[in-house]
């Protein structure tokens, strides 16, 4: 089930949240789309969203988790 996916940001520098857009555009199936003015949203469109609340919390439990702490 295709879909696009605001998903909310607890990064904060563009070097962060450029990171996370480029390693959801490499996961296959995922594309990131844009990010919101403020840069508090990323919006990614997914061949496969099941269930959005679960695709949310694999990207934040997941790849921003892991920039945050190699990062700061």
């Amino acid at each position: 089930k295709p879909g696009i996916v605001q998903i909310p940001l607890d990064l904060k520098t563009d070097l962060e949240i450029t990171l996370l857009a480029n390693l959801i555009t490499l996961t296959p199936g995922t594309l990131s789309l844009d990010v919101s003015k403020d840069k508090k949203a990323l919006y990614v469109h997914s061949m496969y969203v099941h269930y959005k609340d679960d695709f949310i919390y694999g990207i934040k439990n997941g790849f921003e988790a892991k920039i945050i702490e190699l990062l700061r």
